[in-house]
């Protein structure tokens, strides 16, 4: 029986006391994290246990990820790959084009954030950001990006479709040239065996042509 796929979703004030433990055992200022309980996206486990939390707050075209829990063990980076999708879907609905973190777990460099350099600190407007802090920066590629790339993407997939079927079309003359072959080959055969024996048995051609009698 395969396992459900992990979701996320935005949470609610009834998720509270669950947040609560998973601050604390993050070693969190949870008794400081109460009143920004909207911005945290969670990933519900059983019955009313949150198995992973972070905040993201958006500011303009820049977003903050931050405050990660999330309980220990090997499904770790599955419940961040869960709270990263709906990061990502939260981003792209609002109009975010960086995502800022000083989450240091390995998962957030695989997922593309790196280390900013000092010009795009200095080049953001966010409110946030504390320019003399090390970050790390995500940038959704521009959508002018996203379509060239759609665009080259269906005329791959166009000219793949278009050489299948010029393959297929050169399959089917060769199985035609083949089968003309092979009958020309049997009809020549047949010819050829026809001769020898109206060679050898001229009386059964005469009986043919005298309708059998």
């Amino acid at each position: 029986m395969e396992t459900p796929a992990l979701s996320a979703r935005r949470a609610t004030v009834e998720d509270l006391p669950s947040l609560r433990l998973l601050w604390q055992a993050a070693g969190l200022p949870w008794d400081q994290l109460d009143r920004f309980v909207t911005e945290f996206q969670v990933v519900p486990g059983d019955e009313e246990a949150l198995l992973g939390a972070i905040g993201f707050l958006v500011e303009g075209t820049d977003g903050l990820l931050h405050t990660e829990s999330v309980t220990a063990g090997e499904n770790a980076d599955e419940i961040r790959a869960s709270l990263w999708r709906r990061i990502q879907i939260i981003g792209r609905n609002q109009g975010v084009h960086r995502i800022w973190t000083q989450e240091d777990d390995p998962y957030w460099v695989t997922c593309g954030f790196l280390p900013a350099s000092p010009e795009r600190l200095a080049a953001s407007p966010a409110t946030f950001l504390d320019r003399t802090a090390a970050w790390h920066l995500f940038e959704f590629p521009a959508p002018e990006k996203v379509k060239a790339r759609l665009d080259e993407q269906m005329a791959i997939w166009q000219a793949t479709r278009a050489q299948e079927a010029e393959d297929l079309q050169q399959r089917i003359r060769n199985f035609r040239n083949i089968a003309v072959l092979v009958a020309t080959v049997v009809v020549g055969v047949m010819i050829i065996l026809l001769s020898i024996v109206m060679r050898q048995h001229p009386e059964v051609m005469q009986r043919l042509l005298h309708g059998g009698q």
